[in-house]
């Protein structure tokens, strides 16, 4: 079960939601807070992206729900390295 600061970061008004798969692996994990807020905000940006490049260059291929998930999810190893979530480090690339 997420501890009440995680699922506040995933639920905080301003920022889109996590896809379902995402926020489901981060509360399975017991992610911390602080990654859940980051993950939001780059799949939040990420969503802005791919948003106006699909409406820019519709002809232009992508995966918007791969990139959208691998926004979501690019530092999900840092569940098991949280000391890289406040300094360098490259243990959680991987273990993600």
């Amino acid at each position: 079960m997420a501890t009440p600061g995680l699922e506040q970061a995933l639920t905080r008004p301003g920022l889109r939601p996590l896809p379902p798969t995402a926020a489901e692996l981060l509360h399975d994990l017991n992610a911390p807070p602080r990654l859940g807020a980051h993950l939001r905000a780059v799949h939040d940006v990420a969503w802005s992206i791919t948003d106006r490049l699909g409406r820019r260059t519709p002809d232009l291929p992508f995966d918007t729900t791969a990139v959208l998930f691998g926004a979501a999810t690019h530092d999900i190893g840092k569940v098991q390295h949280p000391e890289e979530l406040t300094g360098p480090g490259h243990r959680h690339e991987a273990a993600g």
